[in-house]
């Protein structure tokens, strides 16, 4: 029995190509589903709304992420692990980057939209990030990491959005430069020792440490 064609795919390419557009703003369920081939009640049903369309891109970039864990993970470094995951995720976004930045645009005005792409997939891909890369998220250390690896990914998103690069390469620079100043302010708080380094990985959390 034939596999049946999964009717996410097109829907998110339908939705990036009327945000880009004519504006995230002016897409409705109905615009979608014409645009995919599809009834409004296809689109609801495997989407649920515009804001579950959201997600849903949110939820393959990150697959995309996690699809770059490699067998030679012991032998990279915590900061190299980290890039690998979050250019692949970048990588993944590139071909919906016109209509992200569409979205984006109209957030201020979106509030549910905002909520529905930066609160729950944001933090999400962050503590996926993290604890992929052999990071801990546990505790107010972890939610530390998360909240730090959440504003140099933000940084390094601004750039990507006008990234005219083929190979993404100021990206790439930009999200190197971001992991870089993270690891330095990371580390004041370690005895110098930064919790995005090998060594400050390695090491508890006062009240972890305390509880073990």
């Amino acid at each position: 029995m034939p596999r049946k064609k999964d009717p996410v795919g097109p829907i998110i390419d339908a939705t990036m190509q009327l945000a880009a557009l004519g504006g995230w703003r002016n897409v409705t369920l109905y615009d979608i589903a014409r645009e995919s081939g599809m009834e409004v009640a296809e689109v609801v049903d495997a989407v649920g709304s515009r804001n579950g369309i959201i997600s849903h891109i949110a939820a393959r970039a990150d697959a995309a992420m996690l699809a770059a864990v490699d067998d030679d993970w012991p032998d990279e470094a915590i900061r190299d692990r980290l890039f690998t995951l979050l250019f692949a995720r970048f990588d993944s976004l590139k071909p919906h980057r016109e209509g992200l930045r569409a979205i984006l645009a109209s957030l201020p005005g979106d509030p549910m939209g905002a909520l529905a792409l930066m609160a729950g997939p944001g933090q999400r891909t962050m503590r996926l990030a993290l604890e992929s890369a052999g990071v801990s998220t546990s505790g107010i250390g972890g939610a530390l990491r998360m909240k730090a690896l959440g504003l140099a990914y933000a940084r390094t998103f601004r750039t990507f959005l006008n990234d005219d690069s083929a190979d993404l390469s100021k990206t790439m620079a930009a999200l190197d430069k971001a992991l870089s100043g993270l690891d330095r302010l990371a580390g004041r708080f370690r005895r110098g020792r930064s919790p995005f380094s090998d060594g400050g990985m390695a090491a508890q959390d006062p009240a972890e440490a305390t509880a073990g």
